[in-house]
């Protein structure tokens, strides 16, 4: 049997690069090749052979120091990490015998600049075929933009990402597409993410006492209404919004609403973390966390912390809600908008430039520009009080999702990359 070693700065977590990454190893393994998974750190336990190199990790200390000091800092103290993170996925390679790459912004996104150059300089001296799937440019973030610091500039342009003969690029959205052509002259394939369909008919998801079970180990009355955050809490997601349509609905309409945020704070947005926790207090909206965090002494009524995940997974929550909201102002592609119609619930969603992707098939998402209006939250509350209309909305919804986004059509698209005989770049999916 084959082998592809799926490499990234982190797996196994809930964020959209390790639940894609997953999804790609469930895929490999039904084309007869087996996963090798290698990343700086494991969220959770994987049941894929993997292998942890902490220096891939961005979090790894030296590593954001190379981040934080990209103007001022020593080209060898790039060299050095790089030599040692090659040494040790060379280790790996040949202890299992890999014949592919499957890389996960690692050259996309320079959060980990001494793995980038390390990957590309294995690709070429051992010819690897390679698929390297971009979900975020250097281009895009502020932060990598105008840098003091021409060695820096070269690294940037030469490595996120590289081009050579054995890589095949991969982006998930027609944006990145676009982008990737005018910016670098590199034509990729268009794979979107995908959902598994057959999930949603596992038996735990329609158990309506199993609902009843996870609403009531909330504090879900009958009355109240649950709303779900999906992502993880860092600033570029917008949660406030989802907080004003909260406390809109409530003064408006006198409905009562939690809203429970299923994801994780990052370190390096703890500043945002904790001005949305005030401004939840402030505006009496009641939050249900699945993290514990750090109460810095202050009491925050408003705040429920739940071990959710020690019993149930997240599609348990998505059974749960009546109510996906996704606010944000940038997203690589929105896990949440396949996840919310795959198990046939109404979103609320920011029109992030992305979104035009899912807005072309004819979804029908309760779509608003930044700023929340009356007509959102009348269509809202249309939607929470209509069954027959919400019906509508999520069956329509659910059939287009199927239609283009199956894990299927992903099973195809790694086909023609893997076993194709051509591998420059010259083929586009359009899927």
């Amino acid at each position: 049997m084959e082998k592809i070693a799926i490499i990234s700065t982190r797996l196994g977590g809930v964020d959209g690069v390790s639940i894609e990454a997953n999804k790609w190893a469930q895929a490999f393994n039904k084309l007869n090749i087996e996963p090798i998974l290698i990343a700086g750190s494991f969220i959770k336990k994987q049941s894929y052979t993997h292998y942890v190199i902490k220096e891939l990790d961005f979090n790894h200390p030296e590593i954001e120091e190379i981040r934080n000091k990209l103007v001022n800092i020593e080209i060898n103290k790039i060299e050095e990490l790089k030599n040692i993170i090659k040494q040790k996925i060379e280790y790996i390679i040949k202890k299992e015998n890999i014949n592919y790459f499957s890389i996960e912004n690692a050259l996309s996104l320079p959060l980990n600049i001494p793995l980038a150059i390390a990957l590309t300089e294995l690709i070429i001296e051992n010819n690897v075929k390679t698929i390297t799937r971009h979900h975020d440019f250097f281009w895009e973030r502020r932060e990598f933009l105008n840098i003091n610091n021409s060695k820096i500039n070269d690294i940037l342009n030469n490595y996120f990402p590289p081009d050579y003969k054995t890589i095949s690029h991969v982006v998930i959205n027609s944006i990145a597409k676009e982008s990737l052509f005018n910016k670098k002259a590199i034509l990729a394939y268009l794979i979107p993410n995908v959902f598994d369909f057959k999930i949603t008919k596992y038996p735990e998801y329609q158990d309506d006492n199993k609902i009843k079970q996870i609403k009531s180990f909330l504090g879900i009355t009958q009355e109240e209404l649950l709303f779900l955050q999906p992502t993880r809490i860092i600033r570029r997601k917008n949660i406030e919004r989802t907080i004003d349509l909260i406390e809109k609905l409530s003064f408006e309409y006198n409905l009562k609403i939690k809203l429970i945020i299923s994801g994780i704070y990052e370190k390096f947005e703890m500043d945002y973390f904790y001005e949305l926790i005030e401004y939840s207090a402030k505006k009496r909206v009641n939050l249900i966390l699945c993290n514990s965090f750090d109460h810095k002494n202050k009491k925050y009524p408003n705040i429920k912390i739940i071990k959710f995940f020690k019993y149930f997974d997240i599609y348990s929550l998505f059974c749960a809600c009546d109510l996906v909201t996704l606010p944000s102002d940038i997203e690589g592609f929105g896990n949440p908008v396949l996840e919310a119609a795959a198990f046939k619930k109404p979103l609320f969603v920011n029109n992030y430039p992305v979104l035009k992707d899912f807005l072309e098939k004819d979804f029908d998402f309760i779509v608003f520009d930044k700023v929340i209006k009356a007509d959102t939250t009348n269509k809202i509350f249309k939607v929470l009080t209509d069954t027959s209309y919400r019906k509508k909305m999520v069956d329509k919804n659910y059939k287009i999702a199927k239609k283009y986004y199956s894990f299927e059509t992903l099973l195809e698209n790694l086909k023609n990359i893997i076993f194709s005989k051509i591998v420059n770049n010259t083929k586009i999916l359009t899927h």
